[in-house]
């Protein structure tokens, strides 16, 4: 679906460069102003991350793998809200021109909405690849609480734990995670920390939340959303910053746009995975997530909206 869908968007942006470098308004082509430019600029970046995770998951597949199935969750979400976004953007770049149907976009619209909905629900394989992600995790505190019944002879685990834990509480590295400087084209050297680390504090919330909610993490769904959205946006960070490298490196005419795709989302993405992250174990977050159950409750029970009307009908 990813690669399908990174050539409908391909299309639906072409129309949009074309409709924007041809209009004028206020005296200018429109694709000269900043909010237009944004708009191109997003368009492209998410295009560029879904493609790229096209290609990672299908290298892999070459490669003999036969555990894909979070990474083809992933992109299939990512993919899914992705070409969304980009056609959206380009009915708002076209304006009414969008609604006509001799344009085509407006088709491409109703067509795609059914990609969040069919071949699993985006709600549901964010569950998923959440569940997925801490399965390792939870094994991995199994053998640790086997090893806390004879703590005599499982010394070394357990004081590894310990240490590991304390580490990370002062802010300094585990040594759990590789970086992927070494991997990475030297330009990309801070796309490849930022990515390092999303890994290794998405590792770290995963031991804590498991530590503090053991089995019942399964019935929060509101954590295991956003630890969904983190491991969806380290994906992508992996996928473009292996093709950007490898753009780099073989001196490809798109290398430094490629580049400029890759900074760009790697630096947005790092902050999200921060945020979903921290609000794992925030207090304010979690009193918020308690309030939206409530909220959520009384409409059912009211059977609808429950705000009075300010003028009083």
């Amino acid at each position: 679906m990813a690669a399908a869908l990174s050539g409908t968007m391909k299309g639906v942006i072409l129309k949009a460069i074309e409709h924007a470098s041809q209009r004028s308004q206020f005296g200018q082509k429109i694709d000269s102003y900043g909010a237009i430019q944004e708009k191109l600029a997003r368009m492209a970046m998410v295009q560029y991350v879904t493609e790229s995770m096209a290609y990672m998951i299908s290298a892999n597949m070459d490669r003999g793998s036969t555990e894909f199935q979070i990474e083809a969750a992933i992109s299939k979400i990512y993919a899914s809200e992705a070409a969304w976004f980009c056609t959206d953007e380009a009915m708002q770049i076209l304006g009414g021109m969008g609604y006509m149907r001799e344009c085509g976009i407006e088709r491409v619209m109703r067509d795609l909405r059914i990609f969040r909905i069919f071949e699993g629900t985006n709600d549901i394989l964010r569950l998923f690849v959440a569940a997925t992600g801490i399965q390792y995790a939870g094994t991995h505190l199994r053998e640790l609480q086997k090893a806390m019944k004879n703590p005599t002879a499982n010394l070394g685990t357990l004081v590894n734990f310990g240490t590991k834990r304390a580490r990370r509480m002062v802010g300094l590295s585990t040594g759990d995670t590789t970086s992927l400087q070494s991997y990475a084209h030297s330009s990309l050297r801070e796309s490849a920390d930022q990515t390092t680390k999303a890994v290794a504090d998405f590792g770290a919330a995963i031991e804590e939340i498991l530590i503090a909610h053991g089995k019942g993490i399964i019935e929060r769904q509101f954590l295991l959303n956003r630890i969904a959205e983190s491991a969806i946006d380290i994906y992508g960070m992996v996928s473009v910053l292996s093709r950007a490298s490898r753009s780099l490196s073989k001196n490809l005419s798109s290398a430094d746009h490629e580049s400029k795709l890759c900074t760009i989302f790697c630096e947005e993405a790092s902050e999200r995975v921060r945020t979903n992250l921290n609000a794992l174990q925030s207090t304010r977050y979690n009193e918020t997530f308690s309030k939206m159950t409530q909220v959520s409750k009384d409409l059912v029970n009211n059977k609808g909206l429950l705000p009075q009307h300010p003028i009083g009908f």
